[in-house]
């Protein structure tokens, strides 16, 4: 039920008197109302002179149509510093009416006035009645008596700064009275207030608040009582306190790189961890090494160039108050640098999630580094975070280097922050890990241009990560590989672009979805590669066995015919057969008669008659039984004896 109340204020001028009134509060239901009037705006009913009132309607008596009952009312006499003096009172009152409601109050004595401006003093007592007004119901209360020395409130005293140290305020007010004081104060970025214990009230009184913090801001008020009431509060008055010298040494760490031909050293500088709001602020560092002399630096993260070899650095941090304790940082570049710029990466899978509005505050998640295979001893993370357009007003907290997240509190809604997680291993860090970030919709990074890469076996999904291009808040994003009913799920992170489904069939078809908190953004369909292994796999057996069988019909042809077809010898085919059916032979008259004895030699073997060529004759003879003389007469003389015939 939604209630409405519409409150007709009157106020007063110098020639017109009316009553001012004011509604302290609402409740659901319930209205309180708090009424003040001055003395002058006060005038005699001219039918009642026992009777004062701030307008001539309500000189009438009580209609029989209006209701009277007893209010909770508390009514106090004041008088201001400028001697104008006033009765206010205070009561509540339950109402289901949404109209307009006006309200005045009714003084009355029971003997006859002479001049309402006198019924106000501390020696007077008056009955108040008041009067609750709309088109619909008329209230009145029952009559108020109040004794003002009794209901006097004081005036409301002035609160002042005298002095400030480190650690404490001195604050001065002035009292009229003589009852007792209250002074309260508190941090001006918080709505606590912390209550002294009460004071007396003299006419000066100066009060030093100590136990504060150092170059902070305080708010603080007084209220002083003189009978029953007590004054208003003072205005609230802001004051701070001194700066206090930094009683620690910073705590530094440390980073090699390499750019171009010159060796850096980039350096962390942090308040200790255990060091206490109490012991002073840090406005900036001055660092003191061999090659740079003096640098002074406002911000927590700078950078120095150093020759190779043993380096060592001094650093200490300062306020308005001065310098405090120095913090030594020495390391060998030689030794180092190779190991140093090689071997410290960054933390994985950083995600920055949001409650807002149910949570003011900013969940980091991420996963501890890894190198070569294996997780690196990280001795904690440091988190930085800052506005994107305030790049020197940066923040700071550290977590042990077993937990692998933090929340980020008091963040504005309304800025977009950027926030960096450092691993540390002793005094070394790693490289950032950074994303941007707002209170209203986590991490400001969002997954673009998926597309894929197949094989016969695999499918390789590739992404991009780019700034949020409209306010939408996701928690998470996941890649799916489907096929059929068979799924696989991959987390996407900002550190990665890229990754491999292996194991999966060839020839067949899948499909990729790009989800953001289970929400579907694209759909990529692809079908793996051919197998051609698998075909010639089966190719070559097929192949193997018809070779084997050709070979196999082969032999077993030329194996059974050898042994039901032998083989005949043809005359046709041998040389002597074909000698013997030539039809065109020389044909000579006279005969040679052949000496086998002729040819019986084992080392020389004569030429055979030309006539005998067509005879394949061999012999085998243990020895020649006529010289080669003897054969080559013999020779002769039958050539002779042909010539004669």
């Amino acid at each position: 039920m939604k209630i409405i109340f519409t409150v007709k204020m009157d106020v007063w001028v110098l020639k017109v008197h009316f009553c001012t009134w004011t509604v302290m509060s609402l409740l659901i239901g319930v209205f309180s109302y708090g009424v003040t009037v001055r003395d002058f705006q006060l005038e005699i009913c001219k039918e009642n002179t026992r009777v004062c009132v701030t307008t001539p309607a309500d000189c009438d008596p009580r209609p029989p149509s209006s209701t009277q009952r007893t209010l909770n009312m508390s009514c106090y006499y004041q008088k201001s510093a400028d001697r104008q003096v006033s009765m206010t009172c205070e009561w509540s009152l339950d109402s289901n009416s949404d109209t307009e409601t006006t309200a005045s109050l009714i003084f009355s004595r029971d003997h006859e006035i002479i001049s309402c401006q006198g019924i106000f003093n501390s020696a007077s007592v008056v009955n108040v009645t008041a009067r609750i007004k709309n088109h619909m119901t008329e209230i009145w209360s029952e009559p108020h008596n109040i004794f003002l020395f009794e209901a006097v409130k004081p005036p409301t005293p002035v609160l002042t700064v005298l002095s400030s140290t480190e650690d404490s305020l001195v604050v001065s007010w002035t009292s009229s009275g003589d009852g007792r004081c209250q002074l309260r104060y508190r941090l001006d970025s918080e709505d606590i207030w912390t209550k002294v214990p009460d004071l007396s009230a003299n006419l000066t009184l100066n009060y030093t608040i100590k136990d504060l913090l150092p170059f902070t801001v305080y708010r603080a008020a007084v209220a002083c009582r003189e009978q029953i009431f007590w004054s208003n509060w003072s205005s609230e008055i802001r004051g701070r306190t001194l700066d206090r010298v930094p009683s620690r040494p910073p705590e530094v760490f440390y980073r090699l790189e390499k750019k171009g031909g010159s060796l850096e050293v980039h350096l962390i500088m942090l308040k200790a961890p255990e060091s206490l709001e109490t012991e002073g602020r840090i406005l900036g560092y001055q660092m003191s090494y061999k090659e740079g002399g003096l640098i002074q630096s406002t911000t927590d993260v700078t950078r120095l160039v150093v020759k190779e070899g043993n380096c060592s650095i001094t650093v200490r941090a300062f306020n308005t108050a001065g310098y405090g304790p120095a913090a030594h940082l020495s390391f060998s570049t030689k030794r180092q640098k190779i190991l140093v710029m090689t071997s410290l990466p960054s933390v994985r899978n950083m995600w920055i999630s949001t409650s807002y509005p149910g949570k003011n505050e900013l969940l980091v998640q991420w996963k501890i580094p890894i190198n070569q295979g294996h997780t690196l001893p990280v001795s904690y993370f440091l988190i930085q975070w800052h506005p994107e357009t305030s790049p020197s007003t940066s923040h700071w907290s550290r977590v042990d280097g077993f937990i692998t997240s933090t929340v980020i509190r008091d963040v504005d809604p309304n800025k977009e922050y950027l926030i960096s997680v450092f691993p540390v291993y002793n005094q070394q860090y790693g490289s950032r890990q950074s994303l941007p970030a707002s209170l209203q919709y986590g991490a400001l990074m969002e997954v673009v241009n998926l597309s894929v890469s197949v094989t016969k076996t695999s499918v390789t999904i590739m992404w991009e990560w780019q700034r949020k291009s409209e306010p939408v808040r996701v928690s998470r994003y996941e890649a799916v590989l489907r096929k059929d009913s068979d799924k696989q799920s991959l987390p996407l992170w900002p550190d990665d672009q890229q990754h491999t489904f292996y194991d999966l069939m060839p020839n067949a078809q899948y499909s990729v979805t790009l989800l953001a908190d289970n929400v579907s953004k694209s759909i990529v369909q692809m079908t793996t590669d051919f197998d051609d292994v698998t075909v010639v796999a089966t190719a070559i057996p097929l192949l193997l066995v018809a070779a084997t069988v050709l070979i196999l019909s082969i032999l077993s042809r030329n194996l059974y015919k050898s042994y039901f077809f032998p083989l005949i010898s043809s005359p046709r085919l041998s040389k002597t057969g074909q000698w013997l059916m030539d039809p065109n032979h020389e044909k000579f008259a006279e005969r040679s008669i052949l000496n086998i004895e002729d040819f019986q030699c084992t080392t020389h073997r004569e030429p055979v008659p030309s006539s005998y060529q067509g005879f394949h004759i061999r012999r085998k003879s243990r020895g020649c039984r006529r010289s080669a003389t003897r054969n080559q007469a013999l020779a002769s003389s039958e050539r002779q004896g042909q010539k004669s015939g």
